[in-house]
């Protein structure tokens, strides 16, 4: 079954397009890890919001114990206010199949 992860990053002030750039540095070798569907980045202005769909919930523990959050994370500790807000979640698929990501 696929995982949902929501992370709200929280940058400095001032900080928000280093903490895009520093994604932006990762974002493709994390398309290519094994079961990645989706790592997308949103930002209201202040703060970047990322929405992640894996495969299983086992290619999610092996991309945040990969290599690409281990060069990532130590960038993003330099540039934010505190860590992240994460949430994992089960899709509940409704409406059809066109209320699911």
């Amino acid at each position: 079954m696929s995982v949902v992860v929501t992370a709200v990053v929280h940058p400095k002030q001032g900080k928000l397009e280093e903490a895009l750039a520093a994604y932006g540095r990762y974002i493709d070798a994390v398309h290519a890890e094994p079961g990645c569907e989706l790592y997308a980045l949103h930002t209201d202005g202040s703060s970047i919001v990322v929405i992640e769909k894996w495969a299983s919930r086992a290619d999610l523990d092996a991309h945040a114990k990969g290599e690409v959050l281990a060069a990532l994370g130590p960038e993003l500790d330099a540039l934010r206010e505190r860590p992240a807000d994460v949430t994992v979640l089960e899709p509940r698929p409704a409406g059809g199949g066109r209320g699911a990501l």
